[in-house]
């Protein structure tokens, strides 16, 4: 439980403008199941019924994933993300009894369209 506490700090660097705009920067870079995780942690969160502790969790693992400067930084290639993918896969594990068929769909619909609009702007 110590360890839960510990990651809920990084609920505070969650803003959703912040994560857009790293959604953005990072579409066709990194791995899209990366990125289909984050939009799925998005849908969560906004779900009311599932219980504010676990949608805490949530909120945390996204900001993490938002700060630049995290445990191992985002610009080493290679590893920069292992960290974040870490913490993601921790909050979608917390997620799996409320993933829907209808939330999986929309994140992946989400996720079609982050990587249609960067490659249109390449």
């Amino acid at each position: 439980m110590a360890k839960k506490v510990n990651l809920l700090k990084y609920r505070k660097y969650y803003k959703e403008e912040r994560l857009a705009n790293k959604l953005a920067s990072l579409a066709g870079k990194v791995s899209s199941k990366l990125l289909y995780y984050v939009l799925l942690l998005l849908l969560l969160m906004s779900d009311r019924n599932i219980p504010k502790k676990v949608r805490l969790v949530f909120m945390a693992a996204l900001g993490y994933f938002i700060l630049p400067s995290d445990l191992v930084a985002d610009i080493i290639p290679g590893l920069g993300f292992s960290d974040d993918i870490a913490f993601l896969t921790y909050a979608i594990s917390n997620a799996a009894q409320y993933i829907t068929p209808e939330m999986e769909e929309k994140a992946k619909e989400k996720l079609d369209a982050l990587l249609n609009k960067q490659s249109e702007t390449d």
